[in-house]
């Protein structure tokens, strides 16, 4: 072996050809030239490999699919062009074929979290109000908890103690707005009802709210205050509870 070809084999591969980089994406030894094409500023580069500092978009049907490139960008700005771009076209697409837009999938997504609140303060289980609202248990579970809305676990909601009517468990198990079981513990005689104080700060276009839930519980005379949080009057009313819950059951 020459003294020039020890020296290459010494020297570090380009930031390119590195494993885990964009060069990585191309299997086998390459060793022809090929162009590489930025699709939104129309920049084009030779090589054998993807040159370095160049962006790879691609997307993951799922499974074990294999990944379908969207194109090369050859720096952010032509990265985040390239993103307004497919939401502009989606946007288009929805319209052609009068599909909802991404503005109407998210009012039906304030909406079904609204009219959920409103079921799970009335008693209904989260799997209950899934149902109900034809959503499925794990997708209404995760958009209560990205609106902010805590879900009472079955170690809190649940109690044994019958009915003086039915003899049947007041709650069933199961998972339940905070709200909810506050107002079953107050039929209970447990809590002595809920005063609730509302407090709006913010702008008028994007409002934030905050909800003070005291009551006495049984027994005490002293009362317990709790506060929460929300975008809505709703989910702050239901972070107040859940606070309030937390004390409930660890005094």
């Amino acid at each position: 072996m020459s003294t020039d070809e020890q020296q290459q084999q010494l020297q570090p591969p380009p930031a390119s050809r590195r494993r885990g980089g964009l060069a990585a994406t191309r299997g086998g030894h390459q060793e022809s030239e090929r162009s590489f094409f930025c699709r939104v500023c129309q920049r084009a580069e030779r090589g054998v490999w993807v040159p370095a500092g160049w962006y790879l978009l691609e997307r993951a049907p799922g499974g074990k699919g294999r990944h379908i490139r969207l194109g090369l960008y050859c720096s952010v700005a032509c990265l985040v062009r390239a993103g307004e771009m497919l939401g502009e076209g989606a946007a288009e697409h929805a319209a052609r074929l009068d599909l909802p837009t991404e503005a109407d999938r998210r009012r039906e997504r304030e909406r079904v979290i609204e009219v959920a609140q409103t079921l799970l303060s009335g008693g209904l289980s989260i799997r209950q109000a899934a149902e109900s609202l034809h959503v499925a248990t794990f997708t209404l579970k995760a958009w209560l908890k990205e609106a902010g809305i805590q879900i009472v676990p079955a170690s809190i909601s649940h109690t044994a103690t019958p009915t003086p009517a039915s003899g049947a468990p007041v709650l069933a198990p199961g998972e339940h707005h905070p709200v909810s079981v506050l107002n079953e513990w107050t039929q209970q005689g447990r809590i002595d009802g809920i005063d609730w104080h509302l407090q709006a700060t913010g702008p008028s276009h994007a409002p934030a709210f905050t909800a003070t839930a005291t009551t006495h519980p049984a027994g005490s005379k002293e009362p317990i205050s709790a506060q929460g949080s929300g975008a809505s009057k709703t989910a702050a009313r239901a972070a107040a509870a859940a606070a309030l819950l937390a004390q409930l059951t660890s005094s």
